[in-house]
Parts: structure tokens; sequence; C-alpha cells
């Protein structure tokens, strides 16, 4: 059965990727955003195929936390940059949301 609230959370994290991909602020990290965004979507798309998400691994969630945590470390000092750190937190946090519902769907069995 699919997970409506865990869709949910895919949404927000992929919309919010989409918006700082597109901001000209945070060009200096839109390669790491596109690396997260294309893996956040290939883990989607197998979750509708398959109604779980085993293709998710310890190291691959981890590689993805690890750099979505250098980019929001990267952008804290960047004076430059307002209202988008607050988008960084976003995603890091709905993704820390996500990782904690697949570890409680995988305890579930």
């Amino acid at each position: 059965m699919i997970n409506q609230k865990l869709i949910s959370d895919f949404a927000n994290i992929i919309g919010n990727l989409r918006i700082a991909i597109d901001l000209d602020s945070l060009k200096e990290v839109k390669e790491d955003y596109e690396i997260v965004l294309n893996e956040l979507l290939k883990w989607i798309k197998y979750y509708y195929k398959n109604k779980n998400l085993d293709i998710v691994t310890h190291d691959n969630s981890l590689r993805i936390h690890n750099l979505l945590d250098e980019i929001k470390n990267e952008l804290i000092p960047n004076r430059q940059i307002g209202m988008e750190s607050m988008l960084s937190d976003n995603i890091l946090i709905r993704y820390e949301v996500i990782i904690k519902s697949i570890n409680d769907e995988r305890n579930k069995l």
C-alpha cells in the first residue's frame, strides 16, 4: 500500500529542490542539488512500481544526507544567501523525515 504521507514528503522535497536548482543565488550548489533530485526521483519511481523502498540502502541514504549537510554548511557562511538558507534547511529536514519514515516502515516488517 502506498503511504500518502511519504508521497507528500517526497513531493515537498522535490519541489524545494527544483526551486533551489533554479535560484541564481544557489548556483554554486546546483549540481549537488541535481544529484539529490535525480536520486530521489529514482526512489519515488521505484516506490510506485514496487510498493516499497528497498532501493534505498543505508550507504546510499547516508551519502545523500552527507551531501545535503555539506550544502547546508557551505551556505551558512555565505552572507549573500538570505532566505535561501531556510530552503536548504527545509530540504535537509524533509530528507531526514523521509529517511525516518522509510526506517519506520522497515521496522514494522
